[in-house]
């Protein structure tokens, strides 16, 4: 997840447009006039979200329907709009549940001054709110619905690289939620006292299109994570990383070492497109159980299955534990305790080949060996150091320590 600013947090809770721009650009792009414009109280963390309610027109395809509006925070720029763009266009011709795209705009150069996109408006709640009034049997066939959710994503072809998905279907940069965002930029090296400001978003973050390997993926993160230690004053206790840290990209794009042809070959660490983000409050379903939409793709990507953020049923039963982590309901403490099984159980009969392919895929011991799994843990755990220690908050002293550590005994492993 991304450390959030309070600044960013404020973003949704303003007036972002007014509705005379709003009813401006709906008359522009749908030739119809909203005659409802209203904001939830419940906002996300990325976009601000208005409620529309379209006017009556003979011939127009939108006519007398509801639309959702989501104008982004500027955060990561195209990429992230565009990513989502393409793969809900992906999910609805694989048959996955998902809202409609009605219109998007990624350049933010527009009279709006800020990418927008604007879905179907889905008329049912969260699973976050229902699920206590669900019996056994209709959390049952949630259950069931996300073995056949899962059967098509994992089933549906994209390019095999590590990043994002293009407009056109190819690969696209890299987009992850822990990425230093614009906003950070400004605040943590553009800023007093640290001055750096020919730092941009393309300086600190990987930014090409698509890595065909897994060691190529992790490879440019690292590559940008010895820029940050070596210009940024808020990070010189990681400063004595710089060395052995070059000496593993050279490692890395050299392609010699066998554990790195190894991973690099590794057909279990192809990319496959993943939510990362599905839990019950991105789940919209009616009061009998059945899903009717997945919604919030805008950070999914295409990755190996091995990280935890890749399993959909993890990332429920995880959501569920997070929520209920003082007082868990009876019925959140039966799926926390028997839905991962249960799921993989329903997954082999339905569809024995996926199964077995996740199952492999997922299994770190066997897919990423010693060296994969330090390469794992130092990319992991040098982007947790790298993100407290800039911002100078959060567990400060865990990145001068037991997390430097961890890189250290990684290093000691690979380079």
């Amino acid at each position: 997840m991304a450390m959030l600013h309070p600044d960013d947090e404020a973003f949704a809770k303003q007036e972002v447009l007014s509705h005379a721009s709003i009813s401006a650009l709906f008359d522009e792009r749908l030739g119809l006039v909203p005659t409802s414009i209203t904001s939830p109280e419940s906002q996300g963390q990325f976009h601000k979200v208005y409620f529309i309610s379209l006017s009556d027109a003979d011939g127009k395809p939108w006519s007398g329907r509801d639309v959702v509006l989501r104008v982004a925070r500027k955060t990561i720029s195209k990429v992230k709009t565009e990513n989502e763009m393409a793969i809900l266009k992906l999910l609805r011709a694989a048959g996955i549940p998902v809202p409609e795209v009605v219109f998007f705009c990624s350049d933010p150069d527009n009279p709006l001054q800020y990418e927008y996109n604007c879905l179907e408006k889905i008329l049912y709640p969260p699973l976050a709110e229902i699920w206590p009034t669900l019996s056994p049997v209709q959390l049952s066939r949630i259950l069931d619905q996300f073995v056949d959710i899962f059967a098509k994503l994992f089933s549906i072809n994209v390019p095999p690289n590590h990043g994002s998905l293009a407009l056109d279907g190819s690969s696209g940069p890299v987009i992850e939620e822990t990425m230093w965002q614009l906003p950070d930029i400004k605040r943590y090296f553009h800023a007093e006292p640290y001055n750096l400001i020919n730092e941009t978003f393309d300086t600190i973050n990987p930014t090409e299109s698509g890595y065909a390997s897994w060691p190529a993926y992790i490879s440019a993160f690292v590559k940008k994570y010895h820029h940050v230690i070596s210009i940024h004053p808020a990070v010189d206790f990681l400063r004595d990383l710089l060395e052995p840290l070059q000496r593993l990209i050279l490692i890395l794009d050299a392609n010699e070492a066998p554990w790195v042809q190894r991973l690099r070959d590794e057909p279990a660490l192809r990319g496959r497109l993943f939510h990362r983000d599905f839990h019950f409050g991105n789940i919209l379903a009616d009061h009998d159980g059945t899903i009717k939409a997945i919604i919030d793709w805008e950070f999914a990507g295409i990755g190996a299955s091995f990280p935890s953020r890749s399993s959909l049923i993890n990332n429920c039963v995880g959501y569920l534990a997070y929520t209920y982590s003082l007082d868990v309901p009876d019925g959140a403490q039966v799926m926390i305790d028997t839905w991962e099984a249960e799921f993989l159980s329903r997954l082999a009969e339905r569809a024995p080949a996926i199964a077995a392919t996740w199952t492999h895929e997922r299994n770190r011991d066997v897919v990423l060996g010693v060296e994969g799994e330090a390469l794992s843990n130092l990319r992991e755990y040098l982007r947790s150091c790298l993100e407290v220690g800039v911002r100078g908050v959060g567990r400060v002293e865990m990145a001068r320590g037991p997390w430097k550590k961890v890189v250290q005994d990684s290093l000691k492993i690979l380079a």
